[in-house]
């Protein structure tokens, strides 16, 4: 072959390649980075069953070690009377709340729909007088559509908002099929996990080092016990504040008190806003249609639920957690600027994970020539 042609060929066959490798690495970065990155972030969502299965399974540990000691049974059987009771004392408490929260939800809806046909009439009125006052001060005529036009779009937004909290009601008692089936499987993974616990725990720990095993172990123990520290925490957190709410409801003589206070409770998890974002629009509504009494009773209540919690949540958390009170505080305050609301709830947890790697070994010990004397 002439040495010219098949240099050139060579030139070609180079030249083909680098075009084709950069055409791969552009539909790579358009196309496949972000679908990655897309199944990526949806990796979490797939093990939340599992997830869940493995902080029941760290929950119910001591009432399984309860079992096996008293009855003298097998850890499978000890693990399924501790499931047994666990959900059958959750069915039992919905059993005894359910027939009257679900009426109270069935007549909250319907009183709910009522209510809001009542505030677009009510904004219709204030619309009319506000146009009727302004004509009579003779305002000139470009203000005067320009408040129309203003309470057309709170008018609009109103009616926006009401929707849209009826289609979240509906779209909650949508997925609870889902949400049946996603427990099921978290039941069946927590009785595998807690049954063979020691068996999962030396197919994880035989791949490390002697030295690192007990690391290891120490640190998922530090781990495991401030995260379930934490969940206890939270939980104490919003029972207290559905109770305070509840029997603050029924002080005040409010129809529905137990749904109200359950959903209380509930938005107490949102940090910042809170039981706020039922309980101060509730109260100015009611004052600003001249309920005076229930409007500000309601501010009362709602004052009485900050104040009760903002004293209690750093030692209620830091005893759950086995922090000090003013570290929590920082991480709190801290994760809030850092990362927002998720950041509140990060804050506290890394310094969680700071400790149980100090506990663990993992993270060295201060020095005593570096101590403050």
């Amino acid at each position: 072959m002439d040495p010219t042609l098949q240099k050139n060929i060579i030139f070609l066959v180079r030249l083909s390649i680098i075009t084709v490798g950069l055409l791969a690495g552009y539909l790579a970065l358009y196309y496949v980075v972000p679908y990655f990155f897309q199944v990526l972030l949806r990796v979490p969502v797939f093990f939340i069953p599992f997830f869940l299965a493995f902080i029941l399974a760290w929950l119910i540990e001591p009432l399984v070690r309860s079992f096996q000691k008293r009855f003298r049974v097998s850890r499978g059987t000890s693990v399924l009377f501790s499931l047994t009771v666990l959900w059958g004392s959750i069915a039992l408490f919905f059993f005894v709340l359910l027939s009257r929260l679900v009426r109270e939800l069935m007549q909250l809806y319907r009183t709910f729909t009522q209510t809001s046909n009542t505030i677009n009439q009510t904004l219709l009125a204030l619309s009319t007088n506000l146009s009727n006052f302004c004509d009579q001060l003779s305002i000139p005529p470009k203000i005067i559509e320009s408040l129309r036009l203003y309470m057309g779009s709170v008018l609009i937004k109103v009616q926006f908002l009401i929707q849209e909290s009826l289609n979240a009601v509906f779209n909650f008692f949508g997925v609870l099929p889902e949400v049946v089936i996603i427990f099921f499987i978290a039941t069946l993974a927590t009785f595998f996990f807690s049954r063979d616990r020691e068996l999962i725990g030396r197919l994880l720990f035989n791949w490390m080092a002697p030295g690192w095993r007990i690391k290891v172990r120490g640190l998922i123990r530090e781990v495991g016990g401030a995260l379930v520290g934490f969940i206890r925490a939270q939980a104490i957190l919003v029972s207290m504040t559905a109770v305070l709410s509840g029997v603050g409801l029924i002080i005040l003589k409010v129809n529905y008190a137990l749904s109200l206070g359950l959903l209380t409770g509930l938005l107490d998890l949102l940090p910042l806003v809170g039981p706020g974002l039922l309980l101060v629009p509730w109260s100015l509504w009611l004052l600003a249609t001249g309920n005076l009494s229930l409007g500000c009773g309601l501010l009362v209540l709602y004052a009485i639920i900050v104040l009760v919690r903002q004293m209690l949540e750093p030692k209620i958390v830091a005893d759950s957690l086995g922090l000090h009170p003013l570290a929590v505080l920082i991480g709190l305050y801290v994760g809030l600027q850092a990362g927002g609301i998720v950041g509140m709830f990060l804050g506290p947890l890394l310094l969680v994970l700071l400790q149980s790697l100090q506990r663990a070994g993992m993270i060295p010990h201060i020095p005593k020539n570096w101590e403050i004397r």
